[in-house]
């Protein structure tokens, strides 16, 4: 049987496939694995709050010129961008402080069910690093 949280993103897959986004925006910052990084504690949680801070920032300003007014539900794509592939677990880990910016912008908490978020990642060229938010309504 499968569960609910997998029939959610099969239908989000979907709708990515189909639509254009609503709203997208890019983050100029090197998104970084935090299950595989050896930093201490303060640098780890300093560079989390950098991205969530500039992550919210942009999607504030992002929702602001958007044509249509926020309705939920909604399909939020985070697309970590860089040189090498990380496995599945890594592009989620990587994604988490973006994920945080935009559900503040959203005034959401990210276990909302009304939003569903789908961590994904693009191969950038060499020393090419930064990630993309897509936000579609579902």
């Amino acid at each position: 049987m499968i569960s609910e949280r997998l029939e959610r993103l099969e239908k989000a897959l979907a709708v990515i496939r189909e639509k254009v986004p609503w709203v997208c925006f890019n983050l100029p910052a090197r998104l970084r694995n935090t299950s595989n990084a050896r930093d201490g504690w303060r640098a780890t949680a300093k560079r989390a709050k950098t991205v969530r801070a500039l992550a919210r920032r942009l999607a504030l300003s992002a929702l602001l010129t958007a044509s249509d007014e926020l309705k939920f539900p909604l399909i939020v794509r985070l697309v970590y961008i860089g040189p090498r592939q990380l496995d599945d677990d890594g592009v989620a880990s990587a994604v988490k402080s973006l994920r945080d910016g935009v559900a503040d912008a959203l005034g959401v908490d990210d276990r909302d069910p009304r939003v569903v978020w789908v961590p994904d990642q693009e191969r950038g060229e060499v020393r090419e690093y930064g990630a993309g938010v897509e936000i579609y309504l579902a």
